[in-house]
């Protein structure tokens, strides 16, 4: 058996150390969608009798947890507004799901599923002036240690219930969570069939047996079982990482549509979609819905102009037989630090920007740390651009940086916030391999 990761002292966390076959397979299914659904459907009718009914309907249908893990609220105590941050769940139990509905949506019988995963996390941050919504993925495979400082995938720990969650989200990451919703499948269902489907456009075609998509390029109008198998696939090289980036585009896209003008003036839909998504949501106690309404008035803008979403940069790394996503250090501490702050999230490019980003590293003579940074910048979906120790006098000794390709600075910045790293220009006389957008030397921090 291979030796386990120290305890971490940093407080943020887990393991970022190595050791991971691929796990078990899942039902990685998105509800993210669910709370922000809410809170914009609440809002956007705020001002009208309509709005009172409809938080008095959705009131009566959510379901309230204890949950004592939670961070207090301060702005509670002090009336002064502070940064508040929501954990978003989605959990894979087949609740509420008809034999029809198994059978139609591919999800096996009902006996086939027990129990519940946390198969979708989304960790929300809002600004405290209420200017910047930002959305970050937590991997279901991300390294962690438990409650009883034992590795483990960060999806099995919900298996404790969202205070275990919760309590290994602050521990490993150092963030702080002041609510939890948890959105079901039959919520996620409901929605979309509700919503008449969603329109998702693709690049190229996307098939996969596994999940039951096969779809072409191209914009298309998804129902109920097509978003389903969307947002469930893994194709492509980076398994998971594809499936996480499908997952946000969805949500984004449905986002939109629920604040567009037409669903706001159609009352009958309004109340449908209030049914739907807090008949199939749980949250913690004290998120009443005149919070969220609360909320949902001040960030309503920023909501509909669109809002960053990202994934905790990570490597994958076998543990003990097992297949883990560990978290990249140095940019996964400038990621959380932002989120901690409050702080809009630095760009990090869109998917398809990233795919066409060719990123060459110097090595510095350090084999362990380049494949670890190599391994990030793929799962991020960055394109290799090959790899050497290096020019004489771009050795990065302790710390990692990103070098700006004279007119890529753009493209530097992202690669730049993925790693946690500074951007500099090249070094007089030196310059970047063929084709290369950035350059990365490779510092010792990279494994730290």
């Amino acid at each position: 058996m291979a030796d386990t990761p120290d305890a971490p002292d940093d407080p943020l966390v887990g393991a970022w150390d190595p050791t991971m076959q691929a796990g078990r397979r899942a039902h990685p299914l998105l509800r993210g969608l669910g709370l922000l659904g809410v809170m914009v459907l609440v809002a956007a009718t705020a001002a009208a009798t309509t709005g009172v009914l409809l938080v008095q309907r959705a009131e009566a249908s959510l379901t309230r947890v204890p949950v004592g893990q939670l961070d207090e609220v301060d702005d509670d105590v002090t009336g002064v507004p502070t940064a508040r941050s929501f954990l978003v769940v989605g959990s894979d139990a087949r609740d509420g799901l008809s034999e029809e509905d198994l059978g139609e949506l591919t999800l096996g019988s009902p006996g086939a599923f027990g129990g519940q995963r946390a198969d979708t996390m989304i960790y929300v941050s809002v600004s405290a002036d209420r200017e910047t919504i930002s959305l970050v993925s937590l991997p279901r495979d991300l390294l962690v240690r438990d409650h009883r400082d034992r590795p483990a995938k960060l999806t099995d720990t919900f298996a404790g219930g969202p205070d275990a969650l919760i309590e290994v989200v602050q521990s490993n990451f150092g963030l702080p969570v002041n609510h939890y919703a948890s959105v079901s499948l039959n919520g996620f269902i409901e929605v979309v069939r509700t919503l008449g489907g969603v329109e998702i456009c693709l690049e190229d075609p996307l098939v996969d047996p596994k999940s039951g998509a096969d779809f072409e390029a191209g914009c298309q109008q998804m129902d109920a079982r097509d978003s389903l198998a969307y947002v469930r696939s893994r194709r492509g090289p980076r398994a998971d990482f594809e499936r996480i980036d499908r997952q946000q585009r969805f949500i984004q896209s449905v986002v939109g549509d629920l604040v567009s003008a037409r669903r706001l003036a159609d009352p009958v839909q309004l109340f449908q979609l209030v049914d739907d998504v807090a008949s199939n949501v749980e949250t913690d106690e004290a998120l009443t819905l005149n919070e969220m309404r609360r909320h949902a008035d001040e960030a309503r803008r920023v909501v509909a102009d669109g809002f960053p979403m990202t994934t905790v940069p990570a490597y994958n790394q076998r543990i003990d037989g097992l297949e883990f996503m560990v978290a990249y250090g140095p940019g996964a501490r400038a990621l959380f630090e932002d989120l901690r702050e409050g702080r809009p999230i630095a760009d990090r490019g869109s998917r398809e920007e990233r795919g066409e980003t060719v990123i060459a590293t110097w090595s510095g003579g350090r084999g362990e740390a380049n494949s670890t940074v190599s391994r990030t910048l793929s799962f991020a979906g960055f394109l290799p651009g090959g790899a050497g120790r290096g020019p004489e006098g771009t050795d990065a000794g302790g710390t990692t940086v990103v070098y700006e390709v004279p007119g890529r600075s753009e493209q530097a910045g992202w690669v730049a916030a993925t790693l946690g790293a500074e951007v500099l220009p090249l070094p007089a006389g030196v310059d970047a391999p063929p084709d290369a957008d950035v350059v990365v030397a490779v510092g010792d921090d990279a494994t730290s």
